[in-house]
């Protein structure tokens, strides 16, 4: 089973390991937004050690044509800022990607700049929304953990007019084919299918493997019990003493049986019809027993037998030292938990 498990896993780590390679030949990502042009529409708000700067780029697009947004934030030493840089602060402007680029300056101070590529709505007028900077100076705590003061930054709105398609451009040539599309369009790709299979075997090996560990300490956990519900019912028959004329049958009958459910449950023998002779030709069946106990074993049928068959009559001390025979009997062959 564990050779069988090891070879599955390394398997497993195989595909995983041509999962990353495949990963790592997909074409190249796209160029980052350009620089700023000169005439980039340029906000500036300022709060204290914090500066942030707003530029938005062309400034008079055309339906089409990509915009790009720069936010640009600096704070001084000991001072932090939470940017909201998700695309929901762009109103009606989809952000088709970005780019994110933190540094630190020479006094301790930081720069973050968030370029976004961003999607008109449609020609018009619009209007790109303020930012929400949450400042925290934390240079008088001593700490520069962010735990000083806290106040809020808001960026200047930002209007902007997109123009529609110039009829004139109809006539431009198109640009030229990207390329050939696969044959396969969508879907998944056969490293992922892959993938998947190995994980689909390896849940199969775990819930195999989870299964028969769950049966094997079941049981373990019935064994062991079978020793504990033994000396529970060897206890309470001894506690009612020893047995008088009347009711010596029923005790000895009592007695055997302890044991023989005893050694059915610890043994896995499954045999309460069976008489004292059969019993014993199954008991020398199960591997834990060693000759002595057998031994020991058919003394204490034996004697109960000839209670039960032969109108044998034993005093009180010899029944409590036939309980005594099978209380040690018990205690010999029970089942450890640690093993």
């Amino acid at each position: 089973m564990k050779g069988w498990l090891l070879a599955l896993f390394a398997v497993a780590l195989a595909a995983l390991v041509l999962t990353g390679a495949c990963g790592r030949r997909r074409a190249p990502a796209a160029e980052g937004p350009p620089k700023p042009t000169p005439e980039a529409i340029t906000k500036v708000s300022e709060n204290g050690p914090v500066k942030a700067t707003v530029k938005v780029w062309p400034p008079a697009p055309e339906l089409g044509d990509p915009l790009y947004l720069e936010l640009t934030i600096e704070a001084g030493p000991g001072v932090t800022v939470a940017a909201p840089f998700e695309d929901e602060g762009l109103g009606r402007f989809a952000a088709l990607g970005w780019v994110h680029d933190t540094r630190r300056k020479d006094d301790g101070g930081t720069v973050e700049v968030q370029t976004y590529t961003l999607e008109p709505p449609g020609s018009g007028k619009h209007r790109i929304p303020p930012f929400r900077l949450l400042v925290t100076d934390g240079r008088g705590t001593g700490s520069g953990s962010g735990s000083g003061a806290t106040s809020e930054l808001l960026t200047d709105e930002i209007p902007i007019a997109v123009a529609p398609v110039d009829p004139a451009r109809a006539k431009e040539p198109l640009a030229p084919a990207r390329g050939a599309l696969p044959i396969v369009v969508g879907g998944l790709a056969w490293w992922m299918i892959a993938g998947l299979i190995v994980a689909g075997l390896i849940a199969i090996a775990a819930v195999v493997w989870g299964a028969r560990t769950y049966r094997r300490q079941a049981v373990v956990r019935q064994r062991v019990s079978a020793y504990e519900v033994a000396v529970r019912r060897l206890a309470a028959l001894e506690r009612g003493g020893a047995p008088d004329e009347v009711g010596l049958d029923d005790w000895f009958v009592e007695l055997s049986a302890i044991v023989r459910h005893y050694l059915e449950e610890r043994f896995a023998l499954r045999a309460p019809e069976l008489t004292t002779e059969e019993f014993l030709q199954e008991a020398r069946r199960a591997a834990g027993l060693s000759s002595a106990h057998r031994e020991q074993l058919s003394a204490f049928l034996e004697r109960c037998d000839r209670v039960k068959f032969a109108g044998y009559r034993p005093d009180a001390d010899e029944s409590l030292a036939t309980l005594a025979a099978a209380r040690a009997f018990v205690e010999d062959t029970r089942l450890r938990e640690a093993a």
